[in-house]
């Protein structure tokens, strides 16, 4: 009696789900987001357009200690919702990435220490080109990567301003996303990936480190790019842990909020830490977690400024006297992924 029952409780179920989304609201409400999404877009990148220095950076207009770093989390943005109005604006910013390049075609963090290289800034800058199918075109730069990897199977920042947590996982998930983007392999791709399976902790995230925006989200982000790029039972394990660690800290209102211990340090905005989470969530699949990722998307949604940017809190730097806003990171991060979600409601 029992089993039949709950057989009828789930076919029930199952119809009132099939009912709604064949139905006239469900696609004027999908309509209606998707008409919401792309304002947010382009208001987004008409502030990224605004704020473009003459020399091609976009980046703080304050402090501009990452220019070269958020030029090109900007020009990706700019690329993946790419269109003829902002064209311009996106060669001017290759333009200047391409001019702060070293003698090996790496890139550092900003201007001042562009002889120096940064694996995450130049791995980002690589993937980018590869999307744009030019990754031939620096192929002996991409190859100075491989050349980095320590003999344990991990690369360290190169970050000339980075102390005291020089391979924190980030910078090994970001030089594995690089390669594989270009079709290029790691002298030991196995290695790497063990290393990196290793590194997560026991609630199933990698971490923070205030070097690192002192946020879980930003180590999940690119790791979690790479397993969904290999496959092994480790890497399955791994990712399984860590999408159960992104779901059970979504907070109420869609968004997430690591709390750092030191209160006297600005930390990251609740905008910019939940697109690193949904950045990460993104390579489950959005089928796989809808629900998670519509109230995501909603938070965003409706905390984009007037002047079109997102809020993205501050850079958790060690001193009262010093203040790095990270507005940049998160409208970049955030336009990248309305876009991604934007084609997914498309194809649904």
């Amino acid at each position: 009696m029992n089993i039949t029952f709950n057989h009828s409780i789930l076919k029930i179920s199952l119809l009132s789900i099939l009912s709604f989304y064949s139905s006239p609201d469900f696609y004027i409400e999908r309509d209606l987001k998707i008409e919401q999404i792309n304002s947010a877009i382009q208001n987004g990148k008409k502030f990224l357009q605004e704020i473009q220095r003459i020399d091609g950076a976009i980046c703080d207009t304050v402090n501009p200690l990452f220019e070269t770093w958020e030029t090109v989390l900007a020009a990706e943005a700019l690329y993946q919702t790419r269109s003829n109005h902002d064209e311009q604006t996106f060669q001017k910013a290759m333009t200047f990435l391409k001019y702060n390049e070293n003698n090996d075609g790496l890139l550092c963090h900003n201007k001042k220490c562009s002889k120096a290289y940064c694996i995450e800034t130049t791995s980002v800058y690589f993937q980018l080109l590869s999307a744009m199918g030019e990754s031939g075109k620096v192929q002996k730069s991409i190859l100075k990567i491989v050349n980095l990897q320590q003999n344990t199977g991990q690369w360290i920042v190169g970050n000339p301003d980075v102390h005291e947590n020089k391979d924190f996982a980030s910078v090994t998930a970001f030089a594995l996303n690089c390669l594989h983007q270009a079709s290029v392999k790691s002298h030991n791709i196995n290695q790497s990936l063990s290393w990196l399976v290793k590194k997560q902790t026991p609630e199933g995230d990698w971490g923070s480190f205030w070097e690192y925006y002192g946020i879980p989200g930003y180590a999940l982000w690119p790791i979690l790019q790479t397993f969904h790029d290999h496959t092994s039972k480790e890497i399955e394990a791994s990712t399984e842990k860590a999408v159960r660690y992104i779901l059970s800290h979504q907070l109420e209102d869609g968004s997430w909020k690591y709390k750092n211990n030191n209160e006297h340090i600005k930390q990251p905005s609740k905008e910019l830490q939940t697109s690193l989470m949904l950045s990460a969530l993104e390579y489950e699949g959005y089928k796989n977690h809808q629900e998670s990722f519509a109230r995501g998307i909603d938070f965003l949604l409706q905390h984009q400024l007037k002047n079109g940017a997102w809020d993205g809190g501050y850079f958790p730097i060690v001193s009262v006297r010093y203040e790095k806003k990270e507005y940049i990171f998160a409208t970049s991060r955030i336009l990248c992924l309305l876009n991604s979600y934007l084609n997914f409601l498309k194809k649904n």
